[in-house]
This record gives structure tokens, sequence and C-alpha cells, in this order.
């Protein structure tokens, strides 16, 4: 039952970043971007705190700031597969323009492929499987996986950064008039994409908020420490944006000496699942309906496993992996 993934291969490992661009994600983006050992093939907007055309700018501004334009980019639908679920519109107007502040202008161009398409195409494209890092809802893969379920086995592991298993989902008060009441936001917003992928078949590995809780037993944490030695270490660019941004959210977050960056950690995990430290065999659910517990994961004792679970970490691995990084020079 617990146990962890394999340590990764030494080569380089091909992998598609499925992401809703909120700051957790850039950090996220920044980390995998520099790693040697992967190899991302693209990068695919999700609608989540981003609307997926705002979103898909900002990354390729993003890549060119890093030099990596040769990575293909696209965006998926702009709503949720059913219902009309969003994050606050505050919090999207944040983050479809905030990030331009820093980021350079690029020329606009035209997608030739939607984003579960280009999943699909590089599944085939690629001579080894393709993991999958997805750090926002579920739409896209979903798409992918409905359009051609043979995906589920020709894929990789598909680390999944949403969830709550020990802990709570979402906090009841953080957002006004907010439904929502127990789970975590990528999987609540559309919770019937989530429950295609999670019903599917691949094989999947969930990175909860279990792992980020600041009071959970074996957490990831950014402290003030951690960033201060990153920003000492840090060499390039990407480097340097990456620090920059977690300094900004421990700013927004000062009530917490270390702060969560949750899709930071995920990265992490993905890269070298031996950075999660707890890994349990699941079988795990998500509910649709009522809309008041939609996107919960719910644990079924009685049913096989069918998702690979981590609900904690190992702090010092983790910190090791990100001042490793940060040290290259991009």
């Amino acid at each position: 039952m617990e146990g962890a993934l394999q340590s990764p291969l030494k080569v380089r490992r091909p992998v598609i970043v499925d992401t809703d661009l909120s700051f957790d994600d850039y950090v996220a983006l920044l980390y995998l971007l520099q790693r040697p050992d992967i190899d991302i093939r693209a990068i695919t907007v999700v609608n989540g705190v981003v609307h997926v055309k705002q979103g898909v700018e900002n990354v390729r501004r993003l890549l060119s700031l890093v030099g990596r334009m040769d990575i293909p980019v696209a965006g998926g639908p702009d709503r949720p597969l059913t219902g009309q679920l969003a994050f606050p519109a505050s919090w999207r107007v944040l983050f479809d323009f905030g990030p331009r502040l820093i980021f350079p202008k690029v020329p606009s161009t035209t997608l030739e492929l939607s984003a579960h398409e280009l999943i699909r195409q590089q599944s085939v494209a690629s001579d080894v499987p393709i993991t999958v890092v997805a750090l926002g809802p579920l739409t896209n893969l979903a798409l992918a996986l409905r359009a051609d379920p043979s995906l589920a086995k020709r894929l990789d592991t598909i680390f999944i950064s949403g969830g709550a298993i020990c802990v709570p989902g979402t906090i009841n008060n953080d957002v006004p008039f907010n439904p929502n009441t127990v789970s975590e936001w990528n999987l609540y917003l559309d919770s019937v994409a989530a429950d295609i992928v999670f019903s599917s078949g691949a094989q999947l590995a969930l990175v909860p908020l279990d792992v980020t809780h600041v009071y959970g037993p074996r957490p990831l944490l950014f402290s003030h420490d951690f960033v201060h030695r990153l920003a000492v270490s840090a060499r390039g660019r990407a480097s340097k944006l990456m620090i920059r941004l977690l300094r900004f959210w421990q700013i927004m977050t000062p009530k917490h000496p270390a702060t969560p960056v949750w899709d930071a950690a995920v990265a992490a995990i993905a890269a070298d699942p031996t950075i999660g430290c707890d890994w349990r065999d699941l079988a795990i659910r998500i509910a649709t309906r009522p809309e008041q517990v939609a996107g919960q994961t719910v644990v079924d004792v009685n049913k096989p496993a069918n998702v690979r679970v981590c609900l904690g970490g190992d702090q010092t691995a983790f910190e090791a992996a990100y001042l490793t990084v940060v040290q290259g020079i991009r």
C-alpha cells in the first residue's frame, strides 16, 4: 500500500504541462523548464484562473523570456465540459493581465491545434510514453481521452494537482457567496472532466492539498529562509524570475512563516517522485453532483485502487531539488 513511485531515469523525460497559469503554475513551469532531465514537448492552457486566450499569450511571453519559443502551445475550450463554474472575476483579471507587466510582448500567432489535439499529436509522435503534469482543471485531458481512449494506455503517468484526502479542500469563506464547501478548486471547476480522467484507466498520480497543507504532517513549503537561499544561488533569468514570484506570494500571504506554493510542489514530485514520501494506492471517485460537493475526491475502500496518491513530502529533498535547479544558467 505505502511506498513510492520509481525514481526518474537518467534520461530526458518527455513531458506535457497542462496549466491554468496561476502564479504557482509559473513557478512550476520555470522549475521544469530548467531541469536538464525534463524535455517539455508542449504546454496546453486550460480554462481556470486565466481565460484561455489570455493564458496562451502569457505562456508564449514566458517562453520568449526564457528563450524557449520552440515549445508548441495550445489552448482548450473557454468553459467547463458542463456548467458555468468559474473563479471570481477579480482573480481572473489579475492573472489574465498581471504577468504582462514583467513578460515581453510577442507577435500574435494562429494556433494550429486545440489543446486536446496537441496532447494527442505529441503522444503519437513520441517514441516513448509522455508524462503529463496537470496543474489546473482537467478539461483538456478529459477531451483528449474522450476523443482517443487509447491515450489512457499510451501516456505515461498523469500527475494531477488537485483534490484533498485528509485535509479540507477549501475554506468556506475564501470567496464570497462560494457554493463550493468541500472541494479543491481544480477538480471543482470541472468535476465532469475530472470524473472522466479518474475513470479512464490511465496511470494517475494525485498530489492533493495534503502535500502543501501548512499544518500537515510532512508538507512541502517555501520558508523565508529557503527562498533567501534560492535567491543567493540563482544564476539565470528564469531562476531570478522564479524567486521574484515566490517573494511576491510570500508578501501576499504574511500569516504563513512557511508558504504553500501548490503547483511548485507538484512539479518537483512529477520530476522526481521520491520527493513524495507517503504514497498510497487508493480507489478514488470524483463527485459530480450536487454542486455543493462537485469535485470532491471520495475514497472508496471497497473498490480496487485506481490512483497513486501522495500525502506528504521530503522537505530536505524538495529544497535540494530547487537549489540545484536555480544554480543552472538559464
